[in-house]
């Protein structure tokens, strides 16, 4: 890949700026002149997918997942996908979160170039961003860490691989069938594979609508969106048409389980 000035000179910039949020090298790309190819049905400039988190039974926030733009890196068109979590009023009087995550997918063959994470529940808090620079056969990046101490990385980067938002739309783009098991090149600061299993077809009622779904189980590995932790369980249902909709996302954690329900799908232009 070659890299331009500006990317040099962010690399280059040091981290007195204590305090402030990270920026990721390609957040202010401009907009593509060209077309980004139809991977699958839906998945194009403008579809956002809405969703309502319980706890329980209980109402506790909501998050997005939306395809921002297509730009150009290295004479590609790439989409620019950013996806937000927040907590509801009843949850943010004892644990706010306002999580941001974002990604930079080639909309040809649809790996990673890189992708951007913050991470803010309760005490909790991390900032990162990761470049994959498959010509050189490398990522590189910079992270924060609660205490707002900014350090960089790198490590080798054997093939192209994916980050985990970028993952969903090319699991969208997958035929997926029950009984099968698909494995994806990821990476997240370090390379690993992703194992999901397909398992039966189910109907699966939501704001949405009702649908029939395939349900999927991502195997343990690394944290991320649709990963299972250890000793604990993810549960994906995406329906079983051309548009492969993430419609219900559940996950068990140290008490009880949190699910994400489709409430809407929209595009805008």
């Amino acid at each position: 890949m070659v890299f331009n000035l500006l990317l040099l000179l962010a690399l280059a910039t040091p981290s007195s700026a204590a305090g402030k949020l990270l920026e990721h090298p390609y957040r202010d790309l401009p907009v593509s002149a060209s077309t980004a190819p139809a991977a699958a049905a839906g998945m194009a400039d403008g579809e956002t997918l809405e969703y309502k988190i319980y706890w329980g039974l209980v109402y506790v926030g909501k998050s997005y997942i939306k395809i921002e733009k297509t730009v150009d890196i290295s004479s590609r068109p790439a989409w620019h996908i950013v996806s937000e979590a927040k907590s509801g009023s009843f949850l943010a009087n004892f644990y706010k979160v306002a999580d941001r995550n974002e990604s930079w997918m080639d909309a040809g063959d649809m790996h990673s170039f890189g992708y951007y994470k913050k991470i803010s529940e309760g005490k909790h808090f991390f900032n990162e961003w990761v470049i994959f620079d498959n010509a050189g056969s490398r990522f590189y990046g910079r992270k924060m860490n609660r205490k707002r101490v900014v350090s960089d990385f790198e490590g080798p980067l054997g093939k192209p691989v994916n980050d985990m938002l970028s993952a969903i739309y090319r699991l969208r783009a997958m035929k997926v069938a029950p009984g099968a098991t698909v494995e994806m090149a990821v990476n997240t600061k370090r390379n690993w594979n992703l194992t999901i299993k397909a398992g039966r077809r189910e109907k699966i009622s939501t704001d949405y609508g009702r649908k029939k779904c395939i349900r999927l189980e991502p195997m343990v590995g690394e944290d991320g969106l649709f990963v299972a932790k250890a000793g604990k369980r993810m549960l994906v249902w995406i329906t079983d048409d051309e548009l492969k909709l993430p419609m219900m996302l559940k996950a068990e954690i140290f008490i009880g389980s949190i699910t994400a329900k489709l409430v809407r799908r929209s595009i805008s232009k």
